[in-house]
């Protein structure tokens, strides 16, 4: 069987092609994966796993499913590149890792993780390594949203120092994967726009990325002097770097958010919004309930509010939780979270919602694992505010935690459980990876002290 060289694919934008032997009978051409998105803190991307294969009479799809997240711990940092405890960060497929706050002071560091090998959980921490920056000069940040192009992935916006007097040179910037470049963002109408944070970045069908909600104030930019939330939507399109500004002055656009997550549905056509923090008139934030969900149709720039069913089991309120879409069917994971009035995590933390009939359904791990988390679209904390570096990997076929990564995804059978069948998925927002075996999920989680 030949090395598997992943095929990436987020929503439709193709990046890596190659056939792969599965075994004598099935043939899988432009093998997909994808490769883990980090936003930061808030912010969901789905990575979509579309393949094609060569016979039209079989057609195998095994996903599995990577939440980025980490646990970094005070001891123990020898003979290894060990990236300090975070939060609000980024992460993209091999798995890189930039930014963040570690120690209360953000970050600007970059590294990445080598999936192609199986590994031990217990001790993989010490596989990460640094990324060589180049001449280009990163800034700290946290708190920006981060999406995967091709061989690229662009980060946007964010917290940046954190300081009321020195801000972020580069709202827009891209790395490139291949040549391990940096460069800046620099569109001809970018100059209108508020620099800004918590907002969330979703990339659609046709490669535009749809950013939406979030908070401007003194510590985005020196020109703010009062604190603003976003209700519009500023697009970047891709196939010319053109921002463009839909018309925010629709009656139907919902309240600004921040902390939320947004999620490309099944279809292609939807971003749904949920969970958060709301502002009112008087510019006062308060929790969204989880049975109302926002619905935007891209094509006709139109708003719709979902409830859930009263028989529902709602979710508690939470912000700085994830939102994933399941490929091929109508179902969110959403997993962790932090209470909205406290930084501790809630106690119900994996649900799935149906973007059809908007029913929440709890999902329960059979074992101990990673448990609660918030802020964990990289790193995370937990409610107990421990520092620790380690991997968590779950088989969502049987729904448990294991204790080491297999890259072809076979794993014994503990437990015939199976919440939704093969497509099954849970955690959070990290992407989607496809491999000849079964499901899983890894989680790397860093916790920190809130």
């Amino acid at each position: 069987m030949q090395e598997m060289m992943p095929y990436i694919q987020h929503n439709n934008s193709n990046f890596i092609t190659e056939t792969m032997d599965i075994n004598p009978t099935s043939n899988i051409s432009n093998l997909s994966s994808t490769g883990i998105r980090c936003t930061a803190t808030l912010s969901n991307e789905t990575f979509q796993v579309i393949d094609s294969t060569t016979s039209s009479s079989h057609k195998e799809t095994l996903k599995w499913f990577f939440k980025a997240v980490s646990e970094a711990d005070n001891s123990s940092f020898v003979k290894a590149i060990i990236p300090t405890p975070r939060y609000n960060g980024a992460v993209s497929q091999r798995l890189y890792c930039y930014g963040g706050t570690s120690n209360q002071l953000p970050t600007s560091d970059h590294y990445v993780f080598d999936l192609s090998k199986d590994f031990p959980i217990d001790g993989s921490i010490e596989a990460w390594n640094a990324v060589v920056t180049g001449d280009f000069e990163t800034e700290p940040n946290s708190l920006f949203s981060i999406v995967p192009l091709t061989d690229k992935y662009l980060v946007h916006g964010g917290l940046g120092y954190g300081s009321s007097t020195k801000f972020l040179k580069n709202t827009t910037t891209l790395y490139n994967t291949l040549d391990g470049t940096w460069s800046t963002i620099n569109s001809t109408n970018q100059t209108s726009m508020t620099p800004s944070r918590e907002e969330t970045s979703t990339l659609d069908s046709s490669n535009r990325i749809w950013t939406w909600g979030g908070i401007s104030d003194n510590r985005t930019s020196v020109n703010i002097s009062r604190t603003m939330y976003h209700d519009e939507f500023q697009v970047l399109d891709l196939n010319n770097m053109a921002w463009s500004f839909p018309d925010s002055t629709n009656t139907s656009y919902p309240r600004a958010r921040i902390a939320h997550t947004a999620t490309l549905g099944n279809s292609g056509q939807s971003i749904f919004y949920i969970g958060g923090l709301e502002v009112n008139d008087s510019d006062m934030l308060s929790s969204v309930s989880m049975g109302e969900i926002l619905e935007y149709h891209i094509a006709n720039n139109t708003w719709i509010t979902h409830q859930s069913p009263s028989n529902s089991t709602i979710p508690s309120p939470r912000r700085l939780h994830t939102a994933t879409q399941i490929p091929n069917v109508d179902l969110i994971l959403v997993y962790g979270g932090s209470a909205t009035d406290a930084s501790k995590t809630v106690a119900d933390y994996s649900y799935l919602l149906n973007t059809t009939s908007f029913q929440w359904t709890a999902v329960n791990i059979l074992n101990a694992g990673a448990g609660p988390r918030f802020g964990h679209s990289v790193f995370g904390a937990d409610s107990f505010g421990n520092l620790r570096n380690d991997f968590f990997v779950i088989d969502i076929t049987n729904w448990q935690w294991v204790t080491s990564f297999k890259t072809d995804g076979v794993y014994p059978t503990a437990s015939t459980f199976n919440f939704i069948g093969d497509r099954s998925l849970v955690g959070s927002d990290f992407g989607l990876y496809e491999s000849p075996g079964l499901e899983q999920i890894m989680a790397a989680v860093v916790q920190i002290c809130s």
